[in-house]
């Protein structure tokens, strides 16, 4: 298990914490067998149902969507989910494959895709571009033919709501998977009895409001992160964009913050916040989990990326701010 990192100049700033924001995917709940599996089992399918490959073996490993996470600019899985689809979609144009094994094993790999998104700045418009790139007149247009991003996004929908949440969370009755939603597999990792009961509490994700809700809910948080103190896409911004820190601060009025995350657009989402015009009012630093399927892997890159904290989960770090903002009461 890895040690708790916190870097030496903001260690005597730590006790004068008034908010701390939470991401919540890799933070609060284990989201590998759900979000993770719900990007894997919509791709294969996509391409299976769509394209009626023969399904010969996995297109992406669960492992595998990690490397968009540390691509940058993947924090949304709806649009790491077309990502996946558009590589294949590309690669099946080059390649006329018939089967999953043929159609993966052609050209370029995701480790190869991923740098190379990265590279370019991250995100699902430099992956299409590059697909765009790699790709004959001939093959863009079967390219585009075959890719209907609506569609994808929806079957991931359909994967992690199921039949009995759709229509809760996303408006709709489910038409092409049925049975339970893969939220049910998701685990609790935060211990709700170790957050400091004396700062205010904000939700910073990439989970819509009902998603986000349903979140909540289960992490056994609903009582102590009032809705006001929530930034969801529905609130107007998406991170990496250091506007939803901006909106967090407002409604929550802190002087002094911590943004816990546990992927690189979460701390790019701190470095974009400090470039904004109204950083000044509001200090926040960044913190990383390294909670996620291979973040213990990552574990210096966040360090060299500039991450103020870097611990192996977020109830190691939580006991620890537990301790340092109780010394620092008056007696």
């Amino acid at each position: 298990m890895s040690e708790l990192f916190i870097r030496q100049e903001i260690l005597k700033n730590l006790p004068a914490l008034d908010a701390i924001l939470f991401d919540m995917d890799g933070v609060m709940l284990d989201v590998s067998l759900s979000f993770r599996a719900a990007i894997v089992e919509t791709t294969q399918f996509y391409l299976t149902h769509q394209l009626e490959l023969e399904d010969t073996g996995k297109l992406i490993e669960p492992e595998e969507t990690e490397l968009f996470k540390f691509a940058g600019g993947f924090n949304d899985d709806w649009d790491l989910t077309n990502a996946c689809v558009a590589f294949l979609l590309g690669k099946w144009a080059q390649s006329g494959a018939k089967d999953t094994k043929t159609l993966r094993e052609h050209g370029i790999d995701w480790r190869e895709f991923t740098s190379t998104i990265k590279r370019k700045g991250g995100g699902l418009q430099q992956a299409e571009g590059f697909i765009l790139e790699m790709l004959k007149p001939s093959e863009r247009r079967e390219f585009a033919r075959a890719w209907n991003a609506k569609l994808v996004t929806r079957l991931f929908q359909e994967f992690y709501a199921g039949d009995s949440h759709c229509r809760e969370l996303y408006g709709f009755d489910p038409e092409y998977i049925h049975g339970d939603g893969y939220f049910k597999r998701e685990q609790v990792i935060i211990k709700p009895d170790l957050v400091p009961p004396n700062v205010k509490l904000g939700m910073v994700t990439g989970r819509f409001r009902a998603e986000a809700k349903l979140g909540l809910h289960h992490a056994r948080l609903s009582n102590r992160i009032p809705e006001n103190g929530w930034v969801v896409p529905d609130s107007g911004f998406k991170k990496p964009d250091g506007r939803t820190l901006l909106l967090a601060r407002e409604k929550l009025d802190f002087k002094m913050g911590l943004f816990i995350g546990d992927i690189m657009d979460d701390l790019q989402t701190v470095f974009n916040y400090r470039e904004l015009k109204g950083a000044g009012k509001a200090r926040i630093y960044s913190a990383i989990v390294l909670s996620g399927p291979s973040g213990d892997a990552h574990k210096r890159e966040f360090l060299e990326a500039g991450a103020d904290i870097v611990a192996p989960d977020v109830n190691m770090l939580l006991e620890y701010l537990g301790r340092v903002m109780k010394s620092d009461k008056p007696k």
